[in-house]
């Protein structure tokens, strides 16, 4: 899988990380958390998956969004720092989802959908 990433302050949204098309940005401090750069990764994934229109898709779909960030977050529990902590991990990455995109679903919506998807 082709990607570029970039250790940066220069992230957009306030996050960690986040991957435009098949560029990642990951913030300095998060330079060693594997499970953050398999997230992007797979949204990465995604954008070759779609043929490119991820993107589009992403800002366009709630339904395509929470589907690829639940893809993306259960890809991201399977690595640390995640597997110190699973259900901490779980329960966090749950509320991120319900909170950080604008998606209208709560929290214990999205730790069932996880279990669904």
């Amino acid at each position: 899988m082709i990607c570029n990433i970039r250790y940066t302050n220069d992230v957009w949204g306030g996050f960690a990380g986040a991957t435009k098309a098949c560029f990642i940005r990951i913030k300095p401090e998060y330079r060693d958390d594997v499970g953050l750069l398999m997230h992007e990764k797979v949204h990465v994934a995604q954008f070759w998956r779609t043929f490119g229109f991820h993107s589009l898709l992403y800002l366009i779909s709630k339904k395509y969004r929470l589907n690829a960030e639940i893809e993306a977050y259960k890809a991201q529990l399977t690595l640390p720092p995640a597997t110190s902590n699973p259900d901490y991990y779980r329960s966090l990455y749950a509320k991120f989802i319900a909170n950080k995109y604008h998606l209208n679903i709560t929290k214990e919506e999205v730790l069932k959908k996880m279990g669904e998807v």
